[in-house]
């Protein structure tokens, strides 16, 4: 061979190489790393399985946008950047992804994801042998310790920050499931989603049905959230969810870590910011853990191993040398605890923050109810005029005495009171105060008579309501951000002598007054002779 035609072809070869070395993702194979555990032992058992990404589809199940766990909520939030980052990879792959809301699913009528799946003419699908294994563990329901949810409105699609592609399909049964991946050569399924031994496992187009069905499924035990309880200071959600991860290893399916699979083929940048350190249990602003005595909070990280936690308790930027997450935070008193990862002294992880909100002591039964009393002023939205009250001043409708302010008892967390006023937000009461009364006393909430109608945990998840009271134009105190389900505020605010007016105010929230009912329950007024007696 000529020294030209040696150079030209040393040249191809280099150039083929680069070519090869930059090719589309869907030209390589894929190497998975399946991990199983033997049913008795619990060893881990590793098999590497080579597979074309076009034979791959991703389902992400029920990645919500609320749950009614509030800590459930935003530890599914913390998963989706993580989970966007893995999505974007395997769409470049050419793998296919379903996005399956299932319970909701039909919310998202007219968008092409959905349509495009509906096109499709289901083929019967085939019914293999059941996964017959012992009960996974029991979640209890719960995710936030020993002050528990009774329920956190507001579920009605996927996380508004999920990364939806063009290609992205919305099947929302098992049949036209199936079809499609049949359709397009369809052989693995990998799952993404929450919550692991119910949702995931268990929905129509989950990993049981999906199995019986014929394909090789597998769990992202790394895109995965159990729906668990846990015991504050002792074991974490995290722990739980390692728990029903071991256990569908050991009965149920295979499963891989989806970004170690990405990083061992060479697309996944460890650079990049995707996780949060988690907070159990979870309070946000606006959807603020209430705790009676004290807090027991917990912090992890599970996706960066051997990174230390940094954390603040005011609400400021956590840097390097912020203290150091040891061992369980005990609370007693209000915080805004913000923390991230730090790895040699450089950040790893995105910036996490809850807030947490101590009950103050239940106040006492007030002598002079509130609704004995013609306020000064009265103002605000009102309800079913033909309910005015004869205390207050004819035509005003702003408030309901003894009800809510759409006439109906009041009620707060499931427990009805006698006594109080019914208001709708943003409304304000203004009361002129006698020299003997010494301490203002309530409690307060957002009513629960939506619950009631048709359609009500839908409209539940609107009400938003902060409570505050002013003293002669001075502020002297309010609550948090209050919404359907939480314990009513307790207010028990001492009257400097010689004041004259008290203006209790009911605010939207920030967010708009739509169902915005508000109950000052057991409001009212205590007097000197009544302390002295105690």
């Amino acid at each position: 061979m000529s020294p030209s035609n040696f150079t030209m072809c040393t040249r191809l070869l280099a150039c083929l190489a680069f070519v090869a070395a930059f090719a589309p993702f869907s030209s390589r194979a894929l190497t998975l790393e399946l991990q199983r555990r033997n049913p008795s032992t619990g060893e881990t058992i590793l098999q590497t399985e080579s597979v074309d990404p076009k034979q791959v589809a991703i389902i992400v199940v029920d990645t919500w946008n609320y749950h009614w766990c509030k800590t459930s909520t935003e530890r599914v939030s913390a998963l989706v950047p993580r989970m966007n980052k893995s999505l974007e990879q395997a769409r470049a792959l050419g793998m296919t992804v379903f996005l399956c809301p299932t319970d909701v699913a039909d919310n998202y009528v007219g968008t092409a994801m959905l349509e495009r799946a509906l096109a499709v003419e289901p083929i019967p699908m085939p019914q293999g042998p059941d996964l017959i294994c012992p009960p996974a563990p029991d979640g209890g329901g719960c995710t936030c310790g020993r002050e528990r949810c009774q329920v956190n409105y507001g579920w009605d699609g996927m996380h508004p920050d999920l990364s939806v592609g063009p290609d992205d399909l919305m099947p929302n049964d098992p049949e036209r499931l199936y079809t499609i991946c049949k359709q397009r050569g369809i052989t693995h399924i990998i799952f993404f989603g929450v919550h692991t031994q119910v949702c995931l496992l268990g929905k129509s187009v989950g990993l049981r049905a999906m199995t019986r069905a014929g394909f090789k499924c597998a769990l992202a035990r790394d895109l995965t959230d159990a729906h668990g309880r846990y015991e504050p200071g002792v074991e974490t959600p995290d722990d739980f969810t390692a728990k029903v991860v071991a256990h569908f290893e050991k009965h149920l399916a295979a499963t891989l870590n989806f970004a170690e699979m990405l990083r061992q083929n060479k697309q996944w940048d460890d650079a990049w910011l995707v996780d949060h350190v988690r907070h159990s249990p979870w309070g946000t602003k606006r959807r603020p853990h209430l705790f009676e005595n004290e807090l027991i909070l917990t912090l992890t990280n599970p996706c960066q191993p051997g990174a230390e936690i940094r954390y603040t308790r005011d609400g400021s930027e956590p840097v390097a040398d912020s203290s150091l997450y040891a061992s369980p935070l005990k609370l007693t008193t209000d915080a805004t605890i913000r923390s991230a990862a730090f790895r040699n002294g450089k950040r790893v992880t995105l910036f996490s923050e809850s807030f947490a909100v101590k009950l103050g002591p239940i106040p006492p039964t007030p002598d002079i109810f509130l609704g004995t009393l013609k306020p000064w002023r009265a103002v605000g939205m009102g309800h079913s005029p033909s309910m005015n009250d004869h205390r207050y001043s004819p035509g005003v409708q702003s408030a309901q005495v003894d009800k809510s302010n759409e006439g109906y008892p009041l009620k707060i967390r499931g427990q009805t009171y006698t006594h109080g006023v019914g208001v709708h937000a943003p409304n304000q009461l203004v009361y002129e105060l006698k020299p003997e009364w010494n301490f203002f006393v309530a409690r307060a909430g957002v009513d629960e008579h939506v619950l009631a109608v048709n359609s009500g945990s839908n409209l539940a998840m609107h009400p938003s309501v902060i409570f505050r009271v002013f003293i002669d134009g001075k502020f002297a105190a309010e609550s948090p951000m209050m919404r359907i389900a939480f314990e009513p505020w307790r207010f028990n605010i001492p009257i400097p002598q010689g004041s004259k007016r008290i203006s209790l105010a009911a605010t939207d929230g920030g967010d708009g007054h739509y169902m915005d009912l508000a109950n000052w329950v057991d409001a009212g007024f205590v007097v000197k002779k009544s302390l002295d007696r105690e």
